[in-house]
């Protein structure tokens, strides 16, 4: 349903798009239907060396990656620009299941903080600060739901912070477009913003979900000049093509998704419960974000729609995600109470 909204959305903001879109989102099908045959346990066998891959990817981009102005995001891979940033979300998921499988919850967490710190200050000086960011959170989130003790997590989020702040004014004033994006956001939200400049974008977002109505404009119809209204303000291109309804149902796919996600977490054991809670973070919480920004409601960040956007890295990973959350709901179905591991 959600690749359906997404040919929708972006179909109207960039119809020239639609036929390499079309290849991208059954690439991602074809990801999804080859992970999900991927055991679990293989998967927490060999989550370190995932881990480095995907960090060795992020290590090259800054060598030899490509970007806009300078900045160094992605490989050129022809079909879709990779970032591997995309990458680790995942592979940072499968490391910490693995982790905290092996060692458990009060175990000393400093390897742990190191590999989620090392991967996300290396997104955030390529510059990606948001995806950086969503790599913190998801690490945090997962660590707070799986049970760690507070005094290690409030231990871990002093040091953190403190380092943060030593490098904050650095960071800001070498990148500014981070503060730019922050300082719109605040301006917009006390009614000052400047609606031609940093605030123009979530403003036409704004505007085009409410002349969309309730059934939206259609198909063919010509959306207004949205920029980005493929990638990361797909959310508003999809509500102009649908409406609103067309809005809450990619609102519903999520919830399921979530609720869905947190059923299998709920029924596995050890690193595969870690595992789809984790997943199902990404997922969600990436969408919350994106969705959010185009709403107004968080600072403009860059982050795609999973499974709507049109980024192809973000396709390729979300596809891989909901693979291994099939590959998780089989294992589920495999340890329910009639079954012999079950009772073992």
């Amino acid at each position: 349903m959600l690749m359906g909204f997404s040919l929708l959305g972006v179909g109207v903001a960039e119809p020239e798009h639609q036929g390499s879109h079309l290849l991208r989102l059954g690439v991602a099908l074809l990801v999804t239907l080859v992970t999900c045959w991927i055991s679990p346990r293989f998967l927490t066998r060999q989550a370190r060396l995932l881990y480095l891959v995907a960090l060795g990817f992020l290590i090259a981009v800054l060598l030899v990656g490509e970007g806009p102005a300078g900045v160094r995001r992605w490989f050129d891979l022809r079909l879709f620009n990779f970032q591997p940033s995309e990458l680790m979300k995942v592979a940072m998921v499968i490391y910490l299941a693995a982790f905290f499988h092996q060692r458990g919850t009060d175990y000393p967490i400093l390897g742990p903080v190191l590999a989620v710190g090392f991967a996300a200050g290396l997104v955030i000086i390529e510059p990606d600060f948001d995806t950086g960011l969503l790599i913190l959170v998801l690490a945090a989130f997962m660590l707070i739901v799986i049970g760690v003790p507070w005094r290690r997590l409030l231990a871990i989020g002093a040091s953190a912070s403190l380092i943060a702040m030593t490098m904050l004014g650095l960071y800001l004033d070498r990148f500014g477009y981070v503060r730019e994006r922050f300082e719109g956001w605040v301006a917009t939200l006390s009614g000052k913003a400047d609606l031609t400049g940093a605030a123009y974008q979530v403003t036409q977002a704004q505007k085009v979900i409410v002349r969309a109505g309730p059934l939206g404009q259609g198909p063919g119809a010509a959306l207004p000049h949205l920029p980005e209204g493929h990638n990361d303000m797909v959310f508003a291109s999809v509500i102009w093509a649908g409406g609103w309804f067309a809005g809450l149902m990619v609102l519903l796919a999520f919830g399921l998704i979530f609720a869905r996600g947190m059923q299998i977490a709920a029924r596995t054991q050890g690193a595969s419960s870690v595992m789809a809670l984790g997943l199902t973070a990404y997922l969600t919480l990436q969408a919350a974000n994106n969705i959010g920004v185009v709403l107004g409601f968080l600072p403009v960040s860059g982050s795609a729609l999973p499974l709507v956007s049109y980024g192809g890295s973000s396709m390729f990973v979300a596809g891989l995600a909901l693979g291994l959350l099939h590959a998780l709901s089989r294992e589920a179905l495999r340890q329910g109470p009639g079954s012999k591991e079950a009772g073992a």
